[in-house]
């Protein structure tokens, strides 16, 4: 089986799952296996990533690069009306002004806190 090795050095039996981090930037692969599945960082906006390649004489090729648009978190916004009630009364809470650049699939509605 091909091998892959990360940036820090650590081997495991590929293709493998690494994470691409500034500290540890790379993974290399042993031909014939010319596939890394990536962790993308936990961050939002455009990543771009590069793929150089050697051949069996140590030349290298130019670089190759690809861009990823990393999704943004959804943004959550909550309206409770009406916003004075007595007590025992009802409010209707509402997340209908959440927003998200891919779908939003649920809303938890929390107490946060609770009067003694």
């Amino acid at each position: 089986m091909p091998q892959v090795a990360n940036g820090t050095g650590v081997n495991a039996t590929g293709p493998a799952m690494v994470e691409l981090t500034p500290s540890s930037p790379s993974a290399t692969t042993t031909a014939p296996n010319s596939n890394v599945s990536v962790t993308v960082p936990n961050t939002s906006g455009k990543v771009t990533f590069s793929l150089v390649v050697t051949d069996n004489l140590g030349v290298k090729s130019a670089p190759a690069t690809a861009t990823v648009n990393i999704q943004a978190p959804p943004t959550a916004r909550l309206t409770a009306t009406p916003s004075t009630v007595i007590p025992g009364g009802a409010i209707e809470l509402s997340g209908g002004g959440s927003s998200s650049s891919g779908s939003i699939a649920s809303y938890t509605f929390t107490l946060e806190t609770n009067p003694a």
